[in-house]
């Protein structure tokens, strides 16, 4: 039987490390436990939300006036060339294990934060890399009340999303990944790499979701954008636009709004210097796709999630 707390501070539950507090928060541990929280929100009437690493989240200074369900089982199996995994499970545990035993698949994670559920509800990738690419299941537990597994397809991956995050009331429990051969000095290495260039690129001294804003695909800019900025072809990977180059370009660096600080290492991080409150960070990440709208003709979407705003 879950055991149900109430009024339970998220902010130390955040990469942000802002947040007010849950009205009531559950550890989970096993599908059973999961079933009985969800079962327990719809009796009672009240939204629920699933916690993973704490990771691209923005928690309301006011909390969140619901359930909070933190998934704390982080066990996992690899047979052969094949990861078995709870939701729990940090990435980067993952991305250690798979690539010591030259195991292909995962290495473009390296310094990824979060734990495989989020990472498969926000379908997420660097590098050229997604989750979406090795997986060959899910198991969630629907809005029907009940367990399944979905393939693939059946997730309605895209960039940044899926169909658990665009659609309420399913719980990504555990999944299956199909790894390939490889060479584990030369995993170890990619790996190894990814993670001392968020070190350099990205500012993790101070308190942040990660990337605030999505890319801007090319074929979505507005006519003409490259001939009145060439430079910023150099910004383009795979047919999408860095965001930061944008914020960078309208010299939004270091503009602040309380304790929040648009990164002056990397402007698509909204970094909290200590004790920015999530309305400073809304504030300013309003500010920007205002300044971006303005100056260059495009709406910003965020790809960090406001929870109890």
């Amino acid at each position: 039987m879950i055991q149900l707390q109430q009024h339970i501070n998220l902010a130390p539950y955040t990469t942000y490390k802002i947040g007010g507090p849950a009205r009531w928060f559950a550890r989970v541990e096993s599908e059973e436990d999961v079933a009985e929280a969800v079962r327990w929100a719809h009796r009672k009437r009240v939204p629920y939300f699933v916690l993973g690493g704490g990771s691209n989240i923005l928690v309301s200074d006011s909390g969140y006036n619901g359930l909070v369900i933190l998934i704390r089982d982080m066990r996992y199996e690899i047979r052969d060339m094949t990861l078995r995994a709870s939701a729990g499970v940090h990435m980067q545990d993952l991305v250690a294990d798979t690539t010591e035993r030259g195991l292909a698949g995962l290495e473009w994670a390296g310094g990824l934060p979060g734990t495989l559920g989020g990472a498969i509800r926000g379908n997420a990738g660097a590098f050229g890399g997604e989750i979406k690419n090795t997986l060959k299941s899910v198991r969630a537990f629907t809005r029907e009340g009940n367990f399944r597994d979905f393939s693939p397809n059946e997730c309605d991956f895209s960039y940044r999303t899926s169909i658990f995050k665009e659609q309420s009331g399913y719980v990504v429990f555990s999944a299956t990944l199909a790894l390939k051969e490889g060479n584990a000095q030369e995993l170890k290495a990619c790996a190894a790499e990814h993670i001392a260039w968020r070190r350099t690129k990205h500012p993790m001294e101070h308190g942040n979701c990660g990337s605030v804003f999505t890319s801007r695909y090319v074929a979505d800019l507005p006519a003409g954008f490259f001939e009145k900025y060439p430079d910023a072809q150099r910004a383009v990977r795979e047919d999408q636009l860095a965001t930061a180059w944008l914020i960078d370009k309208a010299h939004l660096k270091n503009m602040r709004v309380g304790d929040a600080e648009v990164s002056d290492k990397h402007p698509n991080f909204l970094v909290n210097h200590g004790s920015a409150r999530a309305e400073d960070v809304a504030m300013l990440a309003c500010i920007v796709k205002s300044r971006i709208l303005q100056q260059f003709g495009i709406q910003l979407e965020e790809e960090v999630q406001y929870l109890g705003f």
